[in-house]
């Protein structure tokens, strides 16, 4: 019995060892909130570019395509051909990105395309959206 009593306490190397890991785990939970708000702070400074593209996307109008995209897909097909990435176009459209997502399968599968970027050639190949 007393044998297991001794085994069951630490020493004092291992308390060390187990606080490391806590102080560890800590400062990187620290560290994973600290590249959370730097990039939400990197969006907030990007709104006004952001707003700015789609005020240019929306600018061309209505324009009846040839395409069997809905109105959300076409604007996501266009703000993704001006070379935003899914999470500045949530942000700007304020939708999840999730949705971003959605939306664009949903194009590349309508036009039968595979590519993000085939995508992008479609709209500006058809005119959907200047290159200027």
């Amino acid at each position: 019995m007393a044998r297991r009593a001794a085994r069951r306490r630490s020493s004092p190397l291992q308390e060390d060892a187990a606080d490391m890991k806590s102080e560890e785990a800590i400062m990187d939970h620290s560290l994973t909130a600290s590249h959370r708000e730097a990039k939400d702070l990197q969006m907030f400074q990007a709104g006004p570019r952001l707003r700015s593209m789609l005020a240019e996307v929306r600018s061309y109008g209505y324009r009846p395509t040839p395409t069997r995209l809905t109105g959300q897909q076409l604007l996501i097909a266009q703000l993704t051909a001006l070379g935003l990435a899914n999470k500045e176009i949530a942000y700007l459209v304020d939708i999840s990105e999730t949705t971003v997502k959605a939306h664009i399968s949903a194009a590349l599968r309508s036009l039968n395309l595979k590519r993000r970027t085939q995508l992008c050639r479609y709209i500006f190949e058809g005119g959907l959206l200047s290159e200027d």
